[in-house]
């Protein structure tokens, strides 16, 4: 089942803004970058190239686990906030780990990333609510 429009990342200049200003979560399986939302809602995006496998299969196998555990974790109701673009680079040794561990592993990168995009929410909440002049007289 494909994702709806409004839940992918589509064009070049939404996966730039991604990759301007990401938080990174890395491991031997993926790359995930992710960056608050402008909209309500999540998205993904993702760049599986033949350098992961020459395998169509394979590749398209990634994604769409890659696919049904970002729909499990961001896409669920009530959704999760912060809302995130997201983007996976999924690297060569992920084509040989089994599903279930695939799953796992997105997993752990979901929670990372959401942590660390609640950390730059707060923080920039925290800046905002600073006034600049107090403290100065």
């Amino acid at each position: 089942m494909a994702l709806s429009r409004q839940s992918r990342l589509c064009g070049p200049k939404e996966f730039s803004r991604v990759f301007e200003q990401a938080v990174v979560s890395a491991d031997a399986g993926f790359k995930v970058l992710g960056r608050l939302a402008e909209q309500q809602n999540s998205r993904l995006g993702m760049a599986v190239s033949r350098e992961v496998d020459k395998r169509a299969v394979q590749r398209n196998r990634l994604k769409r686990v890659i696919r049904e555990s970002f729909r499990t974790h961001y896409l669920s109701d009530p959704p999760r906030p912060p809302a995130a673009d997201i983007v996976v680079l999924p690297r060569r040794q992920a084509v040989a780990i089994c599903n279930e561990q695939l799953f796992d592993q997105l997993a752990s990168h979901w929670a990372r990333i959401d942590e660390r995009l609640r950390n730059v929410k707060d923080a920039a909440i925290d800046g905002a609510n600073r006034n600049p002049v107090a403290g100065h007289a």
